[in-house]
C-alpha cells in the first residue's frame, strides 16, 4: 500500500502543477486504437548508495518509502542512468498519456548499465554474490509493479533488454535463475488469459513468448529475447546459449507460419534493432571503412532474421525495439528493393548517452492492426527538480514530415531525403536526439544508411562506396 500511495500521491502533484503536458496533437477517429511506448527506464537504485542496504533487506513493495526519504532530489542528468525521482516523474507522464491506450509495450532494459557492479560496490560484496542476483530480481519486480500502477490495469507487453540478467551486460542464462524470478511479474504485466499455452516454457527457457493482441481480431503478439542474437552475447553463467538461441529461431519460424496459416497478423517486440549499429560502426578502431562496420546481430541471425521476416512480409505488421537510446527507424527490404516492413526505435527514458529521455504513442487500427501514426513527449529538463519536471510534446511524425501516414513506404521517403538538403533531413536530424541537439551531418550517412541496408555488404555500398 506504501508503493501505491506514494507513486500516485507524486503523479497528483504533478498533475496539479501543471507538468503533465495536456497537448492533444491529433484525435483518432473511429475505428482507431492506441499503444503507448516507453522503453531503456535504466532504474539505478544505488542513487544515492546510501539506502542500498536498506532496499537489499526488504521487498520491492516497501522501497517507496525508503525512497521517499530522498525525494526531494532532482532528477537524472544527461550522462546518468535513471534515479527514482526521474522514474516517477516518466512513470507519471507516462500514466497522462496512456490514459486512453489500449495497452503498453516495453521493449527492454528495466535495469541500470553496470547494474552488478554498482551493486556490489554500493553493498560491499562481489558482482557475483546472492545478493546482487537478488537485487536485479528486487529491482525489475520493482520497476514493473510502478509501471502496473501507471498503466491502471492495461496490459503492458515487456521484452527484455541485454542488461535484464542476474548474470551480467548481455550474459541472460537460458533456463536460470532470473528468469524463472521474473516469470510471474511478466505474466501478471501481459495478462494470463492473453498469454500462448506454451508461455511458462519458453520464458523460462530464454525469455521469448507470445500472446494476444489485446484489441486486434486474430492478431499476435511476438516478443523476442535477441539479446541472445547479439554479437555481444556470451552466456557466461550457463551452457546452453547456442541451443536456446537456435530454439527461439525455429519457434519465432512456427508461430510466424501458423498466424499465416491462421490468416492472423504479428506485431513483434524485441530489444536490438534490425541491422547495423551505426555507433559501434563509427567508433570502431579498424583501419578501413569495409573493416569498421559493426552488425548487431551475429551470424547466422544476422542474415536469417531479417530474411524470415521478409519471407513472412504478409504475416508482419508492426515491429517496435529500443537500446540505442535515440528516435530512429529501421526497413524491411525485399529482394526486389521494396520497403516491406519498418522497426520503430523508441527512444530511452535513461539520458545517459545524451538524448532527452522520451517515449511514444501510437495510433492503428484497430480493425486491421495497421499502425498509423505516433507522437513523442520529453522531458525538456533532465536534472532539474521534480516539481518542475517540464514534460512537452515532440512532434506528431505525419505533420512532422509532412507523410500521409506512418508506414514503410513512409519511413522509405524519409529515408531517401536524408542523402540531399533538405527540411525532412534537418527533421530528422533535430528530431533524432529527442530534443537535445542534432545528429551530426558528419554521422548523418552512417545512421542514414543503417535505416535501409540492414546487411553488412548492402550497408558497406551505402557507407564506405564499396562492396565487401
Amino acid at each position: 500500500m506504501v508503493s501505491r500511495f506514494a507513486f500516485f500521491a507524486n503523479l497528483a502533484f504533478l498533475a496539479v502543477a501543471g507538468l503533465l503536458v495536456s497537448v492533444s496533437p491529433g484525435r483518432s477517429v473511429e475505428g482507431d486504437g492506441t499503444v503507448a511506448v516507453i522503453s531503456d527506464l535504466h532504474f539505478d537504485p544505488f542513487d544515492p548508495p546510501e539506502l542500498a542496504a536498506t532496499l537489499a533487506g526488504s521487498a520491492p513493495a516497501a522501497w517507496s518509502a525508503t525512497f521517499a526519504s530522498v525525494d526531494n532530489r532532482a532528477m537524472s542528468r544527461s550522462g546518468q542512468d535513471t534515479n527514482h525521482a526521474l522514474l516517477v516523474s516518466s512513470l507519471a507522464a507516462f500514466a497522462k498519456r496512456a490514459a486512453d491506450a489500449d495497452f503498453a509495450i516495453v521493449p527492454g532494459d528495466f535495469l541500470a548499465h553496470e547494474f552488478e557492479e554498482k551493486a556490489a560496490k554500493a553493498l560491499n560484496v562481489a558482482p557475483t554474490s546472492q545478493v546482487v542476483a537478488e537485487m536485479t530480481v528486487k529491482t525489475t519486480v520493482f520497476v514493473a509493479d510502478l509501471l502496473a500502477e501507471a498503466l491502471a490495469g492495461k496490459p503492458a507487453i515487456v521484452a527484455l533488454g541485454n542488461n535484464d540478467s542476474s548474470c551480467g551486460d548481455y550474459r541472460i542464462e537460458p533456463g536460470g535463475r532470473y528468469l524463472a524470478a521474473t516469470r510471474e511479474t511478466v505474466r501478471r504485466l501481459v495478462g494470463t488469459a492473453r498469454l500462448d499455452p506454451d508461455f511458462d516454457e519458453t520464458y523460462a527457457a530464454a525469455g521469448y513468448y507470445a500472446a494476444r493482441h489485446p484489441t486486434v481480431a486474430n492478431g499476435l503478439i511476438i516478443v523476442l529475447n535477441d539479446i541472445l542474437w547479439s554479437t555481444k552475447y556470451r552466456d557466461a553463467c550457463g551452457t546452453g546459449g547456442l541451443a536456446a538461441a537456435e530454439a527461439m529461431f525455429d519457434w519465432l519460424r512456427e508461430r510466424l507460419a501458423r498466424q499465416r496459416a491462421a490468416g492472423g497478423r504479428v506485431w513483434m517486440v524485441h530489444h536490438i534493432p534490425w541491422g547495423i549499429d551505426p555507433y559501434s560502426t563509427i567508433e570502431a578502431p579498424a583501419s578501413s571503412c569495409p573493416a569498421k562496420v559493426v552488425s548487431f546481430l551475429q551470424e547466422p541471425y544476422a542474415s536469417a532474421f531479417p530474411a524470415l521476416l521478409a519471407e513472412y512480409r504478409d504475416v508482419l505488421q508492426a515491429s517496435f525495439s529500443g537500446h540505442t537510446h535515440f528516435d530512429d527507424y529501421r526497413l524491411l527490404i525485399d529482394r526486389q528493393g521494396a520497403a516491406i516492413g519498418v522497426d520503430k526505435v523508441t527512444p530511452a527514458i535513461s539520458p545517459i548517452f545524451g538524448q532527452n529521455p522520451g517515449f511514444q504513442v501510437f495510433t492503428y487500427d484497430r480493425r486491421s492492426g495497421a499502425p498509423k501514426d505516433f507522437s513523442t513527449w520529453y522531458l525538456a529538463n533532465p536534472g532539474d527538480a521534480p516539481h518542475r519536471a517540464d514534460w512537452r510534446f515532440e512532434y506528431t511524425f505525419t505533420e512532422a514530415y509532412g507523410l500521409p501516414a506512418y508506414s514503410p513506404a513512409a519511413v522509405e521517403t524519409l529515408w531517401k531525403a536524408t542523402s540531399a538538403d533538405s527540411a525532412r533531413r534537418s527533421t530528422y536530424q533535430r528530431l533524432y536526439a529527442v530534443g537535445r541537439g542534432t545528429l551530426d551531418l558528419d554521422k548523418l550517412q552512417a545512421y542514414a544508411c543503417a535505416i535501409r541496408h540492414l546487411d553488412r555488404p548492402s550497408f558497406t555500398a551505402c557507407y564506405c562506396g564499396t562492396v565487401q
